[in-house]
């Protein structure tokens, strides 16, 4: 059983109503990009500055879809990953020298987590603008 629903002599609205999830993507991706422009900077400044390489590989995608919106926040170097989660303890293999263990410092994890709490009620006021109800958010 199917149900059809028709707006006869209504092509303004049915067009508005078509074009809204691409128009509220867009709305989103403009909030994304900024909030992750932002983010990003933060990261980039949490970092020591040894050789400036930690800092600068915060890279910011922006990847829009026709109705969605995605902004992803990644880091270029694989160093980053020992910097974030720490190392074991380890020796060179040459000399068998003690090298220690690296300890985790957070610094991308706990600021992409707060950065997608603080996004909730943005998304949610957007939608409100355009006279959606918004529960949970």
């Amino acid at each position: 059983m199917s149900i059809k629903f028709t707006l006869g002599g209504v092509t303004v609205e049915q067009r508005k109503f078509k074009e809204f999830p691409s128009f509220l993507a867009a709305r989103a991706q403009a909030a994304l990009e900024a909030r992750a422009t932002t983010v990003a900077a933060s990261i980039s400044a949490a970092y020591p500055i040894v050789s400036g390489g930690l800092a600068s590989g915060v890279i910011v995608r922006s990847q829009p879809g026709k109705t969605k919106a995605r902004v992803l926040l990644v880091h270029k170097l694989r160093r980053a990953l020992a910097y974030e989660y720490g190392t074991v303890p380890r020796r060179t293999k040459k000399t068998k020298a003690y090298r220690g263990r690296m300890t985790p410092t957070a610094v991308f994890v706990p600021r992409i987590r707060q950065a997608r709490v603080d996004l909730v009620p943005r998304i949610a006021a957007i939608m409100r603008a355009e006279g959606l109800t918004v529960s949970g958010g």
